[in-house]
């Protein structure tokens, strides 16, 4: 049974994100429409996130509105919240499905049975290895310009903080075999960048061998017309061979995403995270940006942690601008069910953490800027992603607009960013003829 109307909505992570385009692929190759309006929606699935009080707190608002705004839509919610708060969910009006994480692949199933109510699994029960959606379900369709693959999924870290494992579970790894062959199923389809996302994919690994950086070198030995994007990296993760091909290969973007919640070496040691790890990646952060410039360099934040001191805030506001981080996401800590640090002594306040998230934003907002203006006049390559006016994606994670060009969706273009002026989140850029020398573009 076909659905006439479905929209699919997302808060939270980028593997989130690309768990809903997944779907999205998935439900459109069965012949169902899907769309943007929720006025128009038949059913409506939101992919949740459970990783704050506040995120909580915004998806529960999402799902009242979706209820008021299209009171004949059916919903259907999934993620993280639906693994953790299933009978809460259920009771908002037009819930008629909760979906738990480990069942998300059968919800084109389940929107179609007779059954309503909750689906869910517990984490003990999720299998082993990661089952990679069949690679043919994304193509035909000029939905989207870059391909996820989700490599990894799950985390077998237990930060003081994080709720993430318990409703994850443990660390579980795609086979190389079936990451390659949905790597060159993208290239062959004309898709220009491949992005890698998992819950940490810092854990892969097949086997007992291959690791993250040993599945790049597999994948960027495939020819083609393409280049590979990183997602989200813990600092432990920056061995020197995947620093190098950041910086230096030239299928790999030129972006670090790094979680490191925390530039103060006694914050992470509060966190139950490794020191040494973050002093390590610290010192490797910093040579990226004096001996490759133009890499960008991004990370996740928490202020307030439990027991966490002005002078230590401090050293992290420090460590941002040394490193010159281009962009960053900010979060104030908030007490999460069933981890460590809800018991932990000298809780910081409200207002206190409001203060270090406005004044950490400051400062990488700074870098932002410093960053941009940094990179006026260099040569860029980007992938289109709309026609016109011409918006897209660098290596270096800038978006950028080209006033004035028209070319198609999907396409390589080179620009040089003219402005150190951000709007809208846009860098404005100019169009430049075919750049011959490859060695220049970043």
């Amino acid at each position: 049974m076909l659905i006439k109307a479905i929209v699919l909505k997302s808060i939270g992570c980028r593997t989130n994100q690309e768990e809903m385009n997944t779907l999205a692929f998935r439900l459109m190759q069965e012949g169902n429409n899907v769309i943007d309006s929720i006025e128009a929606a038949d059913v409506v699935i939101v992919n949740t996130c459970s990783v704050t009080s506040f995120t909580e707190a915004k998806t529960m608002r999402m799902l009242r509105q979706i209820s008021r705004n299209a009171p004949g839509a059916k919903i259907c919610v999934t993620g993280c919240l639906a693994q953790q708060s299933a009978e809460k969910l259920l009771c908002i009006p037009n819930v008629k499905w909760v979906v738990g994480n480990y069942l998300k692949s059968e919800i084109p199933g389940i929107l179609t049975s007779d059954k309503t109510g909750i689906f869910r699994e517990a984490a003990e029960q999720a299998r082993s290895s990661l089952k990679l959606p069949d690679a043919d379900i994304f193509f035909n369709t000029a939905r989207r310009t870059r391909f996820p693959v989700k490599i990894q999924e799950g985390c077998d870290f237990r930060c003081a903080y994080c709720i993430v494992p318990l409703l994850r579970g443990k660390s579980r790894s795609a086979p190389v075999d079936d990451i390659l062959y949905a790597c060159r199923k993208a290239i062959a389809s004309g898709f220009k960048e491949i992005v890698l996302t998992g819950t940490h994919i810092g854990q892969y690994l097949a086997g007992d061998s291959v690791n993250l950086t040993g599945l790049i070198h597999k994948i960027i030995e495939t020819p083609g017309d393409y280049r590979l994007r990183l997602g989200s990296l813990d600092p432990g993760d920056l061995s020197d061979d995947l620093v190098s091909l950041v910086t230096t290969h030239p299928r790999v973007c030129r972006h670090l995403h790094v979680s490191v919640q925390s530039l103060s070496t006694a914050v992470v040691d509060k966190m139950g995270r490794s020191p040494e790890a973050m002093d390590k990646a610290t010192g490797k952060l910093l040579e990226v940006r004096k001996v490759f410039p133009f890499t960008g360099i991004g990370g996740d934040f928490i202020v307030g942690f439990p027991g966490e001191t002005e002078d230590m805030f401090g050293e992290t506001l420090k460590n941002v601008r040394n490193i010159g981080f281009s962009y960053g996401h900010v979060f104030r800590y908030s007490k999460r069910p069933s981890t460590a640090a809800v018991d932990f002594p000298d809780q910081v306040d409200e207002k206190e953490k409001n203060f270090r998230s406005v004044r950490l934003r400051a400062v990488i907002d700074e870098c932002k800027n410093a960053f941009v203006k940094s990179c006026i006049d260099v040569p860029q390559r980007i992938v289109t992603e709309t026609d016109y006016p011409v918006t897209g994606l660098t290596s270096n994670y800038l978006r950028v607009i080209v006033p004035n060009a028209a070319v198609g969706r999907n396409v390589w273009s080179d620009v040089a960013i003219t402005d150190a002026k951000i709007e809208k989140g846009l860098c404005r850029a100019t169009a430049l003829e075919r750049v011959q020398n490859e060695s220049v573009i970043i």
